[in-house]
């Protein structure tokens, strides 16, 4: 499976591109009849009267499902595609390129009574911080069916990336994730870096059959939604996220931030550095601190056909 220049100009755009049938039928019933085996504390998810309310996960988590995402030959393909051979399953900072378990989410109506209502707020997953660093794409993928926007769908904004990108572009210092702790986001959230945008759109809500995904930019705002109330639909997805190759091999030369916002200081013999790294500081000079006027530098060319 390969994109079209269409599909290609449409993800550039709006950075969020559907694709239908990305997984095979044989491989999503694989997936569910494993999903099925696993879950515990008697929840079955073919009798929405055994489901607990909201998100759900077995005792001791989901395991990793055979075949797993990442060697599925058409996601591999189109990551080969944008990413030019340079993109690789995103790792936690500081770990060797080991095989990659997707994350796995299911989430299940709200309790009943529940009014359903739209995210307002999402988040960024980032290049210089957040799973391992470079981190340039990531798929959702459906297990399930999920027909109707209040299904529990991936939310996302429309062209956020752009505004994010401008954001970052203007604050190039805060692109190791200290814009969390600065003003607006601080008070306002990453919806305060999209107010005012005229380019970006209202929020959506992913659907789409069992087997297709959504392709996501980095720098795209987006979070989980609930689930709609009385709804019989579980809503069940796998993650795939792709981090750029040289920059995620930068790990051990970039200090990851603590949740306070701390700043770096050097790491002692038993510990590892934590806190943004100092504007002087080599690690800065980095690729995935690179802030480029072009957002697709690091993409594959066909992508990439901008100055």
């Amino acid at each position: 499976m390969r994109l079209s220049p269409a599909q290609l100009e449409e993800f550039k755009s709006e950075g969020a591109l559907a694709i239908p049938g990305l997984v095979p039928t044989g491989v999503i019933e694989g997936w569910q009849a494993q999903m099925r085996e696993v879950c515990s504390e008697g929840v079955d998810l073919d009798e929405p009267d055994t489901w607990p309310a909201g998100r759900y996960a077995p005792t001791g988590g989901w395991p990793e499902f055979s075949p797993n995402l990442y060697n599925v030959m058409n996601l591999q393909s189109i990551v080969e595609q944008v990413g030019g051979g340079a993109f690789a399953a995103s790792h936690p900072a500081g770990l060797p390129w080991t095989p990659q378990v997707p994350m796995t989410r299911v989430i299940l109506p709200s309790a009943p009574g529940t009014q359903w209502q739209a995210p307002v707020d999402g988040h960024l997953d980032g290049y210089a911080s957040g799973w391992g660093g470079g981190f340039m794409a990531f798929f959702a993928v459906l297990l399930w069916d999920v027909d109707s926007p209040t299904g529990g769908g991936t939310a996302y904004w429309p062209r956020s990336h752009r505004a994010n990108h401008r954001y970052f572009i203007e604050h190039p210092e805060l692109f190791d994730g200290s814009y969390l702790f600065t003003e607006p986001v601080q008070s306002g959230g990453h919806r305060a870096l999209l107010e005012g945008d005229p380019g970006v759109g209202e929020v959506v809500c992913m659907t789409g059959r069992a087997g297709d995904a959504m392709l996501f930019h980095g720098l795209t705002t987006h979070i989980g939604s609930e689930n709609a109330a009385g709804s019989r639909q579980a809503r069940v997805a796998q993650f795939a996220r792709y981090s750029h190759r040289k920059m995620r091999e930068q790990a051990p030369m970039v200090m990851f931030p603590d949740k306070d916002g701390t700043p770096w200081s050097p790491p002692d013999e038993q510990s590892l550095g934590t806190g943004f790294l100092p504007s002087d500081h080599p690690g800065r000079r980095l690729e995935r601190y690179d802030v480029s006027r072009n957002l697709w530098k690091y993409w594959a060319p066909e992508i990439n056909n901008q100055p």
